[in-house]
């Protein structure tokens, strides 16, 4: 099965979408991606960064020619791009397939089944992100590993999903075909209610700092790190929430229930449930795949015990750096003097991780903890 397309139209120039355009750019089977975002700033950063070729004057003029049209829009504004888009594919290229990004899947595909004639509409939610958004954030590697899910109605052909399956297969992504609702079922368990739970945990925090500022300084270490999808685009994350509210709200009162019933445990002071509680969440976060991205944005951590000296984090960034190892955050998790310190590094992909322990190892710098 071929991968290659003439032309891409990109309706939408974010993260998702600009990332999405690098990626299978870099695979050489894309001639041309045309953009079009109703912000003309960011249209000339994606087109000085490469993302897209050519700026489109409208709807109509970015999918003339194209053969695979990406939506990258919020799921609010999907339905009406789609409409629009039903009225143009006399001008599209030949056989066009068109997907989108969104974090739902249902409407859309529901939608989109009942518009076109000659395009077909295949759903997509590639499993990967950032709590950064916009443009300046893209990059061509934000697809390796990540798991891609595409959402097929009834009337998609399989040559259609085959084809848009192999060009993401190049571009690094893990195509995964699902049903729509059952895509929406499971993302709302291991993302949006997360996230709404990683917000409310911040805010409880954030209302305790107004008062007591030692909340603030303690909460930079590991509660910064499992709430970092909190720091997520605020509306996009309003729209996904709305949008999926059907399997959102069932999942809150099971989560009110889970809570309520720890709460009963801490009252009666009950051992033996309370850690079966945290054997089985250890139990099944320690199964789950180390090396590929899936509902929230990645990052591979390790701790490194450092002498407690002046310039030892530029001394460790500078060593991963000769070895073309980036860093994606470093911080200090102890530094006490006359002791040990504690470096947290984190990275972007799991062979980055993994050099960088090696590296360090090699120079007399223990890692002795990744997750």
């Amino acid at each position: 099965m071929t991968a290659s397309f003439t032309r891409m139209a990109l309706i939408g120039c974010g993260l998702i979408g600009g990332s999405l355009a690098l990626g299978v750019k870099k695979t050489g089977l894309i001639t041309e991606v045309v953009g079009l975002d109703y912000n003309q700033d960011v249209l000339q950063v994606a087109q000085s960064r490469g993302v897209i070729d050519r700026i489109a004057q409208s709807v109509r003029d970015c999918v003339t020619g194209a053969d695979l049209i990406v939506l990258a829009v919020p799921v609010p504004a999907m339905s009406a791009i789609l409409s629009e888009l039903s009225n143009c594919e006399e001008v599209m290229g030949d056989a066009p397939i068109i997907t989108d990004v969104g974090g739902t899947k249902s409407e859309v595909v529901h939608v989109s089944s009942q518009l076109f004639k000659k395009a077909v509409f295949i759903g997509g939610h590639p499993m990967a992100g950032s709590e950064k958004s916009g443009i300046y954030a893209a990059h061509d590697r934000l697809l390796e590993n990540a798991v891609y899910v595409l959402t097929p109605s009834d009337k998609t052909g399989n040559l259609a999903v085959d084809r848009l399956s192999a060009l993401l297969r190049k571009a690094g992504a893990r195509p995964k075909i699902m049903n729509a609702d059952h895509h929406d079922d499971v993302v709302a368990a291991i993302s949006h209610v997360p996230h709404i739970i990683a917000a409310a945990l911040v805010n409880q925090v954030s209302e305790l700092a107004e008062k007591d500022n030692a909340y603030r300084e303690l909460a930079a270490g590991g509660f910064r790190d499992i709430t970092r999808i909190a720091s997520s685009d605020p509306s996009l994350w309003k729209d996904l929430s709305l949008g999926n509210k059907s399997k959102i709200l069932p999942l809150i009162t099971g989560w009110i229930e889970q809570l309520t019933l720890l709460q009963d445990w801490l009252v009666d002071h009950l051992e033996l449930p309370l850690e079966q509680f945290f054997i089985q969440a250890r139990t099944f976060r320690d199964s789950l795949p180390v090396k590929a991205s899936g509902g929230f944005p990645a990052l591979y951590s390790m701790t490194v015990q450092v002498p407690d000296e002046p310039g030892i984090i530029g001394t460790i960034a500078s060593l991963l750096g000769t070895h073309h190892i980036s860093i994606r955050n470093i911080g200090i998790l102890e530094s006490r003097e006359g002791e040990e310190g504690q470096l947290i590094l984190q990275f972007d992909r799991p062979e980055d991780l993994e050099e960088a322990e090696s590296v360090l190892e090699e120079n007399g710098y223990p890692v002795f903890q990744r997750v």
